[in-house]
């Protein structure tokens, strides 16, 4: 048995009200598959909703590195708390 799974199964594993941290320096690091298949996840079941989202430094960057954008959906995010946010076109 593999004890690693896919950002969709990991994803799945997340609850509604549920606190998450990312932990990136803008596009280094930025858990872009992850957050990706949260905002996926939600877009298709409505699911995970109300998510307070930690972010110590940027999480994604204005060349190619989404991150945040893919959970800035109106119903996923409840708060989010960051220390910095992507200096490029964010929506």
């Amino acid at each position: 048995m593999s004890k690693h799974i896919t950002p969709a199964q990991a994803a799945a594993l997340i609850p509604d009200d549920a606190v998450v941290s990312v932990s990136s320096s803008s596009g280094l690091g930025c858990p872009d598959l992850m957050l990706k298949a949260i905002g996926e996840r939600f877009e298709a079941a409505g699911h995970p909703r109300d998510l307070t989202m930690l972010h110590p430094i940027a999480a994604g960057d204005m060349s190619g590195i989404k991150g945040v954008d893919y959970i800035a959906q109106k119903g996923l995010l409840k708060t989010i708390i960051g220390g910095s946010y992507p200096s490029g076109p964010s929506t």
